[in-house]
């Protein structure tokens, strides 16, 4: 979701969560793009590269988890 706040002029944060980059000004308004779960990014690319890193990270240690829930195979 794109949004324009002044809010971000006297205030955090002021950089892009995932690849660290000033967020643009424009009118007098600093746009950035906000998630769901409320992190800001520079742009749509980078949102989606969070996301992405994050599922896969999830994805990750799902499997590693999963496997010390279950216990060792006794056949």
């Amino acid at each position: 979701m794109l949004t324009s706040s002044r809010y971000l002029i006297n205030g955090c944060p002021r950089c892009c969560m995932f690849c660290g980059a000033p967020f643009r000004p424009r009118d007098g308004y600093i746009e950035f793009w906000r998630t769901s779960a409320g992190q800001h990014f520079c742009s749509e690319f980078c949102a989606d590269d969070a996301d992405e890193a994050q599922f896969r990270k999830r994805r990750a240690t799902i499997p590693a988890s999963a496997a010390l829930l279950t216990g060792p195979a006794h056949l």
